[in-house]
């Protein structure tokens, strides 16, 4: 996996991409979603915004229509969380 100075994988976050079983395809758009998120976190595909709810207190940046990557903030740096399908819980 390339290097993501800003970026803290997590093991919950390596295991949530094990256990999704992702295609090539969406494996490719996972690494490109981190690397836009090490890089500019405001870039549009992503569409950083802050969860509500059960998940309040965390943020979500899109891989996909239907990927999402969770993190929280730890002053510069983002913690990532998991890797789920939107809506999973």
């Amino acid at each position: 996996m390339p290097d993501y100075p800003s970026l803290i994988l997590t093991d919950t976050f390596l295991r949530s991409l094990l256990s999704l079983r992702l295609t090539a395809a969406e494996q490719r758009q996972v690494l490109k979603s981190l690397a836009l998120l090490e890089a500019d976190e405001r870039h549009p595909s992503l569409r950083v915004h802050l969860l509500q709810g059960t998940m309040a207190g965390t943020w979500s940046a899109s891989a996909s229509d239907v990927l999402r990557i969770r993190f929280t903030r730890d002053g510069n740096r983002k913690v990532l969380l998991d890797v789920s399908r939107h809506y999973d819980t």
